[in-house]
């Protein structure tokens, strides 16, 4: 049976008071006093002497002014709040009903809950420190308007100097636009990426830092938040998250503090956490939240915000489109890079033995062979290493990766030209073939191949993927189709092989020098001629690539059109099935069966083969084979 309080003291505004005469006939049987707002702050030792419950109704700055005098005087708290104020209702789960919400201010069942001070002031939902775009945007925002103002914001991000310090003494020094400090954040946009663990009377001050050190992790932050994933054990890169009892916060020049909504005071902010210091009546499920709440150890995730430092590189500066990697992270890659790109005879090793093996698995004509041959072949790292060499300009890293490239590409050539010699009689197969007609779906391969690589070479817990790029790319079974070309003295069939091969190279290298400055792994390209190189070589490649591809495209129009035709050939009804279109240098062969129930003798063939080659504005070769329904 829910119990209500024997007598309050009602303290209204002007505008509240309307509310009198339904308090004053409330059906709960307290007995209620009534005072303006006003006439209590004149005097309010005089009235709050022995006043064990108020009921306030106003706005937000009139309920701060009553809990001020909580503190003081110890009375529970029942609000009736504005209907505006509708972050109040919410977070301390009242109602907007003037009925409900004078029942539940009359309970006697008041909660103690913790009250937040920031250089004195009381805060009830979250004070604002600097600059944070939508970070509190509640997830009633529509995701045109979300991105709309994220566009704008994207252009006036700029980091500034912070320094936190927590109740226990630890002292984070870092570069954000801004940070935010929390009190009950549940239904926020933030509560997708932090701890959503808060109560009301956890003794712990909630606080977030915001840190995009570029545009475009920037915008992985607003991704996050608006797919509503979460992790509390790996936040995104650019936040940091601060839960303590009490944190100081310091700033490289003085920055207002937005208060609930209000610019109250300054940094430098000291914010601190009194445990169950007021008593208020608040709704069933908080009440509820209220009574299992634990406090919390201090913790600070702070791993993906910039460290000491970097602070003299990014404060101050407006943000880049691309981060910069760590100076650790990159000390890491590129010694790893340069080990990559040195010969030794493991790499010497492999090479002849990838290239030997894909060659017999080219001519088996076995799938599972040749990618075997793929895993093991070593060729993927240098060309990597090549990548990076060109965006920093390092001629040692550029030497290097081309000698190990060049020596792999010359080995990999004999290689696969001796076993020609020692198969010199063996067919073309299918995974020969393959290889001949490379086309711009392999230099699409080729660049998800050099983005796949370069990221899983960044980061250490990936770097296993590397073996699976390399499979897919298949570096080494173009290189021994060409040297079969060579070991056979087929020109075309090395030079078809080895273009495949090369935009592979190509496509790998811009694709992975790419990569790695949206990695932030430079803050410019450096080697602008290479790169320019590489860029005429990616244009001229294009070109037979395109011609390539449009071919495969006549050839399936072809091919899909010749399934549909039915010919009449001096009065007799030809089918055509199963059409094969291949090219040669010069000439097209067109390989058919014809269905037919009639008689077909070479004038009829003659003719069919008159209305074929309409289809055809180069000279074409036609095979065919007659099969007749009985």
């Amino acid at each position: 049976m829910t119990a209500y309080v024997h007598s309050a003291l009602f303290v209204y505004t002007g505008v509240a008071n309307k509310l009198n005469d339904e308090l004053q006939q409330n059906p709960f049987g307290t007995e209620i006093t009534s005072l303006a707002l006003d006439t209590l702050l004149l005097n309010p030792e005089s009235y709050l002497s022995n006043i064990e419950h108020v009921v306030i109704a106003g706005a937000l700055a009139d309920i701060k002014a009553i809990l001020n005098l909580a503190l003081k005087y110890d009375f529970s708290i029942g609000l009736i709040p504005d209907k505006a104020e509708k972050k109040l209702i919410k977070s301390f789960d009242l109602s907007s009903e003037y009925n409900d919400a004078i029942e539940l201010a009359l309970r006697e069942d008041a909660q103690a809950i913790d009250l937040i001070l920031c250089n004195g002031q009381i805060l009830l939902f979250k004070a604002t420190i600097g600059w944070l775009p939508l970070m509190d945007s509640s997830n009633e925002t529509s995701t045109v308007s979300f991105w709309v103002k994220s566009l704008k914001n994207s252009f006036q991000l700029r980091l500034l100097k912070f320094c936190f310090t927590t109740a226990k003494g630890k002292k984070i020094k870092t570069a954000a636009t801004g940070c935010m400090i929390i009190q009950r954040h549940k239904g926020s946009f933030l509560s997708k990426l932090i701890e959503n663990d808060s109560s009301i009377r956890d003794g712990s001050i909630s606080m977030v830092v915001f840190s995009p050190i570029s545009i475009v992790v920037y915008f992985n932050i607003l991704l996050r938040l608006l797919a509503g994933s979460k992790s509390n054990d790996r936040l995104p890169q650019g936040i940091g998250f601060i839960k303590s009892s009490q944190v100081n916060i310091q700033t490289s020049k003085p920055l207002d503090v937005i208060i609930d909504d209000n610019s109250i005071t300054q940094t430098p902010l000291h914010c601190e956490t009194l445990q169950k210091a007021i008593r208020v009546n608040v709704g069933a499920w908080l009440a509820a939240d209220n009574k299992s709440a634990k406090i919390p150890k201090e913790s600070i995730k702070i791993a993906y915000l910039p460290n000491e430092k970097e602070l003299e590189q990014l404060s101050q500066q407006k943000i880049p489109f691309f981060s910069h990697a760590s100076e650790e992270r990159f000390r890491d890659l590129f010694i790893s890079l340069r080990d990559d790109a040195k010969i030794n005879s493991t790499y010497i090793t492999l090479m002849v033995l990838s290239t030997m093996l894909a060659t017999i698995g080219l001519f088996q004509g076995s799938t599972a062979v040749v990618i075997g041959a793929m895993l093991l072949a070593p060729l993927m790292a240098p060309i990597v290493s090549l990548a990076m060499g060109l965006l920093r300009g390092n001629m040692e890293l550029l030497k290097s990766s081309v000698a190990k490239i060049a020596l792999g590409v010359t080995l990999a050539l004999l290689a696969s030209a001796l076993i020609t010699q020692i198969f010199p009689h063996k067919m073309i197969t299918n995974e020969i073939s393959a290889r001949l007609s490379p086309s711009l779906l392999d230099l699409a391969v080729a660049i998800v191949s050099g983005i796949a690589g370069a990221y899983s070479k960044s980061f250490k817990e990936i770097i296993q993927s590397l073996a699976g790029v390399a499979v897919a790319v298949a570096l080494v079974p173009p290189l021994a189709v060409a040297g079969i070309g060579i070991g056979r003295g087929n020109i075309d069939f090395f030079l078809q092989a080895f273009l495949l091969f090369s935009t592979n190279l190509v496509g790998i290298t811009l694709a992975a020098t790419f990569t790695f400055r949206v990695l932030g792994f430079s803050p410019i390209v450096h080697a602008k001629r290479g790169i320019g190189l590489v860029l005429i070589l990616f244009m001229l490649i294009s070109v037979p690539l395109y011609a390539s591809y449009e071919r495969i495209i006549e050839t399936i129009r072809f091919e899909t059109l010749m399934e549909k035709n039915r010919f009449l050939v001096n009065g007799k009804y030809i089918m055509v099935q199963n059409p094969r279109l291949t090219h040669s240098e010069h000439t097209k062969m067109l390989l058919i069966d014809i269905l037919t129930r009639d008689d077909i003798d070479r004038k009829d063939l003659i003719e069919l083969k008159k209305k074929i080659k309409l289809h055809f504005n180069a000279k074409v070769i036609i095979k065919t084979r007659i099969l007749y329904i009985l």
